[in-house]
């Protein structure tokens, strides 16, 4: 939000300076960006009269011109398309310096002299308008300084607003800030309305959609003069908030969203054929709005329409059918309250942003309409002529089904800041911003937010206003107590550490990427499986939802890799986006872990032997993964079109298919070209949860026993489907099993080979005997022998 201090003055009185003024602001919640002058250095450019312009004798392009400058009569060679006799121009004097630094001299162009400069707007720096020169209304005075024509001493204060903060998008939200900050006055008051003449008959209004729309009115202004402009104040008001002059009657609308925060629009009512309705659009209807885009509409849009379709996007934009032209005569003015949600997420579905829009989303005080219809026609009337008609206004739904009271208590108001609030100052600040408050209870108020707060609901929200007044530099800053309850026994290894915490022990580094990715990476790495595709994309590389978190983590490998990072590994936690018909939007999200291995295995040390990261450093650590909440993985051999064929595998969790892990594969050798290909794996988030709690206890202080296993298995049987048999009997005394060696040689049948299993038993209690050790070992056989067609090697 742009806001000029001359404006802001018009509305609050205070003595203090802008930079003053700025820091309280920014105190307040409403942070300052910058400020900067509402124009450059003028100094030298005054006011001219062309008298007199003839066609240069040696160049075809060129005039030359006789200037009255007021203090003198001035050639001035020209060659602006639009100069002409009679027009008045700003005008460069000799030895005045332009902001682009260039100096003014007197010189001969083409052989004339010429002393001094015709000046656009553009070239004044006040404007981006370079098509001509800047033609000022014809009672410019001559001769005057076009600084002090244009009034332009004058600060802009940039203030970035919060969303929550709608009711600060005017001057008259700024002011009454600005008021309560420094104890001023705020005279919030409203100027005459000008008499209604009942023969100026405006449509009929129906609301149709009153739940998107809690009030619509609308005044005609008839007669209007078509030639009259607008005034150079209202037009450098609206040039220093940041809009471009159009014509009196969207100017003045303009003006008056600017100043007291009501958007407007202007129909040309001549053009607006029978009522006036607000509903929603009807299937096959479209507008082309004012900047010339053919926009079809969905059925869920809110639209203002006639009997011959939609003449406005409602909050929006209007329609070209029905725009104030240089012809119009007949005016009519629209004021409106749309609720937040009849324009919520309309602007990136149309791909349009307004001002208007912009403040509707935000919430619009739903008592300003009249109030603003008053000041546009006053102000249409006294620059353009005309008589007003009378006010029309139709209500739906109020945007509150019942009015809000929120009970603030002092106790509660201290305990959240840290020290009490004397009782008059709360009353008065609450006041000031515009509440009414009402005393309950010695050290209790029922409040009742203005009509132009949406975001006061709750007691918090009336505490953040009491210590925004009251400044957040006065409360003291002291260290807080907390109660803690006793510690628990028998804390629980989830709630010691998250999937994050075990990663970044494992020498993982968390990384945080976009969740649009570059379509060409993408169908790479999923295949010809559907993603959701963006309608506003940020960029030309991020136009798809990810459906994988590895199109992030291979572009942070690819570029640290390029930095002569050797060894690489980071873990992401994040959405993964999957189009699906039953899920809510028909987009499900599912929460992901997921990470990338590459490079050394280790650091670099003297007394390890250095080698790359492969499969099973990968398997590790997502084995610990599951580990931390008591479940065990199988992999199982698949194939994935981002891994490689012979190094990928599905990972199952209970019978479940719940991730991926491999290599990538080869096909992207040519992408990254020079680089070891990484190893990578992705894992829904809800199978890390605990399926059994897992508790620290106490290790057991019992001697182990190792037994060792050599089978005979055939060739396809995977070594994993050994260890998952023995997993599944839940013997409470093996505490591990393990492969220590693969053989395969002629001293086997044909098809086979021998897999060595290493298994440890331990009780918590008592020594175990050969005996218990041998029944458990003869358990594990059969089960190997009934699914597996294991053997002992030596049967």
């Amino acid at each position: 939000m742009r806001i000029s201090e001359q404006w802001l003055r018009e509305w609050v009185h205070v003595d203090a300076d802008i930079e003053a003024i700025g820091e309280q602001l920014t105190m307040a919640g409403l942070e300052v960006d910058a400020m900067e002058s509402a124009a450059p250095d003028l100094t030298g450019v005054v006011i001219g009269e062309v008298m007199a312009c003839e066609a240069h004798p040696d160049a075809d392009k060129l005039r030359v011109c006789q200037v009255d400058i007021g203090s003198a009569r001035e050639q001035i060679v020209c060659g602006a398309p639009n100069v002409a006799a009679g027009v008045r121009v700003p005008v460069a004097t000799v030895g005045s310096r332009l902001p682009s630094g260039m100096k003014i001299k007197a010189a001969k162009l083409r052989g004339v002299a010429s002393n001094g400069m015709l000046c656009s707007a553009a070239e004044l720096g006040l404007s981006n308008d370079a098509g001509g020169l800047w033609l000022l209304p014809s009672d410019a005075p001559v001769g005057e300084a076009l600084a002090e024509y244009l009034n332009t001493p004058d600060t802009i204060v940039e203030v970035d607003l919060t969303p929550n903060r709608g009711d600060c998008l005017s001057m008259r939200g700024i002011a009454r800030e600005v008021a309560v900050a420094f104890g001023a006055n705020f005279a919030d008051t409203e100027a005459p309305a000008p008499a209604g003449d009942d023969g100026i008959a405006a449509p009929e209004v129906v609301i149709e959609a009153d739940d998107l729309c809690a009030a619509y009115a609308v005044r005609p202004v008839a007669n209007v003069d078509p030639r009259a402009g607008s005034p150079v104040w209202v037009r450098e008001y609206l040039r220093r908030a940041g809009i471009r002059s159009i014509n009196l009657a969207v100017d003045i609308g303009n003006y008056v969203m600017l100043d007291i925060g009501q958007p407007m629009h202007a129909f040309d009512a001549a053009k607006l054929v029978g009522d006036i309705r607000v509903r929603r659009a009807e299937a096959g209807e479209s507008i082309t709005t004012l900047d010339g885009q053919d926009v079809d509409l969905l059925a869920d849009t809110l639209v203002i329409a006639d009997d011959q379709g939609p003449v406005a996007i409602a909050g929006m934009i209007g329609g070209q059918r029905t725009a104030v032209d240089e012809h119009t005569r007949n005016v009519l003015f629209e004021a409106a309250c749309f609720t937040p949600a009849a324009v919520a997420g309309q602007g990136r579905r149309y791909k349009i942003h307004t001002d208007s829009l912009h403040r509707f989303e935000r919430g619009v005080d739903p008592a300003l309409h009249r109030r603003a219809l008053n000041r546009a026609s006053a102000l249409l009337v006294e620059f353009g002529g005309g008589v007003c008609g009378a006010v029309t206004t139709v209500a739906g739904q109020p945007v509150w089904a019942e009015e809000r009271r929120i009970e603030l208590r002092a106790t509660q108001l201290a305990r959240l800041l840290g020290q009490p609030i004397p009782s008059d100052f709360i009353e008065a600040a609450l006041r000031g911003l515009g509440a009414s408050c009402e005393r309950v209870a010695e050290q209790a108020w029922v409040v009742v937010p203005p009509s132009w707060r949406y975001d006061l609901s709750i007691e918090a929200d009336l505490v953040e206003e009491v210590a925004r007044v009251y400044g957040y530099d006065r409360l003291i800053a002291e260290a807080g107590g907390i109660a803690l309850p006793p510690a628990r026994v028998g804390g629980t290894l989830l709630e010691a550490t998250t999937p994050g915490e075990v990663l970044r022990q494992r020498g993982y580094h968390e990384a945080i990427t976009y969740s649009f990715v570059e379509p060409a990476l993408h169908a790479e790495l999923t295949g010809d499986a559907p993603a959701l595709a963006l309608d506003n994309p940020i960029s030309d590389q991020m136009i798809e939802m990810r459906r994988t978190l590895w199109a992030g983590l291979l572009g942070a490998w690819a570029h640290n890799s390029r930095r002569q990072q050797s060894r690489v590994r980071l873990y992401e936690q994040g959405l993964r986006f999957r189009p699906e018909e039953t899920a809510e939007n028909g987009l499900a999200q599912i929460d992901t872990v997921a990470g990338l291995i590459a490079g050394a295995a280790a650091p670099a040390h003297w007394d390890v032997a250095g080698r790359e990261v492969d499969f099973f450093d990968a398997r590790g650590d997502v084995e610990a993964l599951f580990a931390r909440c008591g479940r065990v993985p199988q992999f199982q051999a698949a194939s994935h079109p981002a891994l490689h064929p012979g190094r990928s595998a599905r990972i199952h969790v209970d019978g479940r298919a719940v991730g991926w892990i491999g290599q990538l594969s080869p096909n992207f050798a040519r992408r990254y070209k020079g680089q070891s290909l990484p190893y990578l794996f992705e894992l829904d988030r809800v199978a890390l949860d605990a399926s059994e709690v897992v508790r620290y206890e106490t290790p057991s202080d019992q001697p182990r026993v190792a037994r060792d296993l050599a089978l005979v298995v055939p060739e396809q049987v995977a070594v994993g489907d050994l260890l998952s048999v023995v997993n599944d009997l839940n013997e409470p005394l093996i505490q591990s099993v393990d492969v220590f060696d693969v053989f395969r040689g002629p001293e086997l049948e044909a098809g086979c080979k021998s897999v060595a299993l290493s298994l440890i038993f331990q009780d918590k209690t008592s020594t175990l005997n050969d005996d218990t050790v041998d029944l458990i070992i003869t358990s594990i056989t059969d089960a190997l022998r009934a699914r597996c067609s294991a053997r002992l090697r030596g049967e």
